[in-house]
């Protein structure tokens, strides 16, 4: 698109943003209504065909595809740009660094390090209630599905989902409120997406990792490749013989329930303590312990003066305000979309709770 056609672009703003997150959500639950549509097609020619492995593989890529489509299209209908950027840090001229590529990658083994534990307790808590171990999960059965999978999860997912979530929705939600607020949010949002009840305990602690990354970063490719590279490593623990040692380790483990606890909440808390640190200090931002007194001093001193009231004045505001509220009310309703088929999942999938599929 020409800078020419852009002059004529809004950027992204809070109400936008929630727009076009309920947006993602519809374009998420049609191509997930288009897979089991097709399954149920070919069932009776290609029995199994919902397990099928490349079938399951291609659909991964299918819906990214959908996101690219939607992420162009919403844009253009709209006529919205984006109020963020990919490689060089907001409001400045600093481009790339070797921070953006060094800290996603270490940063992506903490959070693996740290989550690990907290998402096979989280397992064991599914198994309990009757899913079963493997639902949900895309087998690799052929080259083919692996290199589809390695696609969709690697390249596709992190570029497409960081540009929704972290991209749009968090710096539009960030506008509505403090960073704290819109880190939480995003994450959310971004959590309820997989509407899967095996992910939500890993995608909600990506979702904020990957906003707290570029908050203090200012721009989206590191996010990308952290989400990037947690997502390879999740498929090295899947394919590997490493996945082999991680098994054993949790056998021993369930059988030493007190060194369990203390190892899981050790990694958990070290791992997200050098994360807090390690990021902000590594794009230049300084201990994250809160701003200093003369920096609120200053930021208090920035805010614009209220201009004298006047009907029009308070016209503008109230439209503003509707907007706003407007925006709030697409965001619940994504919210509530997401979560009414999250327990639709997990309904379906329990063998225990309203007689799930066995």
């Amino acid at each position: 698109m020409t800078d020419s056609r852009l002059k004529n672009y809004k950027p992204y703003d809070f109400s936008a943003s929630c727009s076009f997150y309920l947006g993602a959500i519809i374009v998420t639950l049609i191509v997930q209504g288009i897979a089991g549509v097709v399954a149920a097609a070919l069932e009776s020619s290609a029995p199994g065909i919902a397990e099928n492995a490349d079938f399951n593989a291609a659909f991964m890529i299918a819906f990214q595809v959908a996101n690219a489509g939607f992420i162009v299209l919403f844009s253009y209908v709209k006529k919205r740009k984006f109020s963020f950027t990919y490689i060089r840090e907001k409001g400045t001229d600093n481009g790339l660094n070797a921070m953006c590529f060094i800290v996603p990658v270490v940063g992506a083994v903490l959070l693996m390090a740290a989550m690990y534990l907290p998402t096979v307790w989280f397992g064991y808590l599914n198994v309990a209630i009757g899913i079963p171990e493997d639902a949900g999960s895309i087998s690799t059965d052929t080259a083919s599905s692996v290199v589809m999978l390695v696609i969709a999860s690697v390249f596709l997912a992190p570029l497409f989902e960081e540009t929704i979530y972290r991209g749009v929705l968090f710096n539009g939600l960030k506008e509505n409120g403090s960073p704290v607020k819109a880190v939480m949010l995003s994450s959310l949002a971004f959590m309820l997406m997989h509407m899967s009840p095996l992910q939500v305990v890993f995608q909600f602690a990506l979702g904020v990792t990957a906003a707290y990354l570029a908050l203090n970063s200012g721009r989206l490719l590191p996010s990308v490749l952290l989400h990037a590279t947690a997502n390879a490593l999740a498929l090295v623990m899947q394919m590997t013989a490493f996945g082999d040692v991680l098994l054993s380790w949790q056998v021993w483990l369930t059988e030493n329930i007190a060194a369990a606890v203390f190892i899981t909440l050790g990694l958990f808390v070290v791992g997200f303590a050098a994360l807090y640190i390690l990021i902000p200090l590594s794009f230049g931002k300084g201990l994250p312990f809160g701003k200093k007194k003369e920096d609120k001093i200053e930021a208090e001193s920035e805010k614009p003066v209220a201009a004298p009231t006047d009907i029009v004045a308070v016209k503008d505001e109230t439209m503003a305000e509707l907007y706003k509220k407007e925006g709030r009310v697409k965001y619940i309703i994504a919210i509530g979309i997401s979560l009414a088929v999250f327990i639709f999942n997990l309904l379906f999938m329990s063998t225990y709770i309203l007689g799930g599929a066995a």
